[in-house]
Parts: C-alpha cells; sequence; structure tokens
C-alpha cells in the first residue's frame, strides 16, 4: 500500500516545493536538477520581462496582477514536468519493488549475492524482507543497507568491492 501513495506523494512534494518529491524518492541528482532549473528558469524570465518583485502580503491580488503570463505559463509548465517525471520515477521504484518481493516469494534470488533466506551468501550479503540487499557492519554488528558505503547505526565505513580489504 505505501507503494502504491509512494508516487503520489512525490508528485505532490514536486508541486509544493520544486526538487522536494524526488527527494523523498531518494534521487539526488534528479531533484537538484529540477529545482535548479526551476528555479533558475523562474529567475531568469522575471529578469526578462523586468517583472518587479512584489509583496503578497500586502496586496495579493495585485501580485498575482503583476506577474505577466509569460512567466507563469512556463514556470507552471515546469513544476508541472517536474511532478510528472516525480510520479512516474516513483511508480517505476514501485514496480520494481513489487517485481523483487514476488520473485523472492518465488523462491528465486534477489539480486547478486543475495538469497532469500536471510542466511549471508559468499560475499556476506543477505535481503531483508523487502528486498533490500543488507550487510554487517564490522564494527558494531548490525545489519546495514549494502547501497550506502558506510553503516547507518556508527556512521563506520563499510567494506566494499572496490575496498583493498
Amino acid at each position: 500500500m505505501r507503494d502504491r501513495l509512494r508516487p503520489l506523494l512525490a508528485a505532490f512534494l514536486a508541486i509544493v516545493l520544486p526538487g522536494l518529491g524526488h527527494l523523498v524518492l531518494r534521487q539526488w541528482g534528479r531533484a537538484l536538477v529540477w529545482h535548479v532549473t526551476i528555479v533558475g528558469g523562474t529567475v531568469a524570465l522575471f529578469v526578462l520581462y523586468d517583472v518587479e518583485p512584489g509583496d503578497p502580503l500586502a496586496d495579493p491580488s495585485a501580485f498575482t496582477a503583476a506577474v505577466p503570463v509569460e512567466v507563469s505559463v512556463p514556470v507552471t509548465f515546469l513544476v508541472g514536468l517536474s511532478a510528472l517525471d516525480a510520479y512516474l520515477v516513483g511508480r517505476a521504484d514501485a514496480t520494481e519493488a513489487t517485481t523483487n518481493s514476488r520473485t523472492r516469494r518465488g523462491g528465486q534470488t534477489v539480486g547478486a549475492g543475495n538469497d532469500t533466506s536471510g542466511e549471508p551468501t559468499d560475499d556476506g550479503m543477505t535481503a531483508d524482507d523487502e528486498g533490500v540487499p543488507t550487510v554487517k557492519c564490522p564494527s558494531c554488528g548490525r545489519e546495514t543497507d549494502a547501497e550506502i558505503d558506510f553503516c547507518h547505526w556508527c556512521t563506520e565505513p563499510l567494506p566494499g568491492p572496490n575496498s583493498a580489504d
């Protein structure tokens, strides 16, 4: 259920603040690109059309009337594209998570080096209940996300495939 609502939440947050929906989806690069594009485009359009900044608290109707259509339409279009992109990325992630859970229930392996029994394989990795690859931290002994290069419990670096261990 949570995976089905996540794309909608991401789209809504992308409308509220450019890039926020992508941050919820852990898409750091996309979040930065969308935020810079929308904010930069808005500033560029305000400068291009020589729009004076107004005070929306003093007179809200004068503020909306002062923004020309040449500025508001492209900005609205960019925000809509950002929300659509956040929704589609969230949906793709939800579909992938569903596929991984179905594969795990079928008795097949989930990703390289992982099995469904929760027992470590040759490379020391296991898969948790949601199919996320985990690894045991050599410092604190707790299981942590194998996709990051440090233990989120004790913040010690994890040995990776490229490390000289």
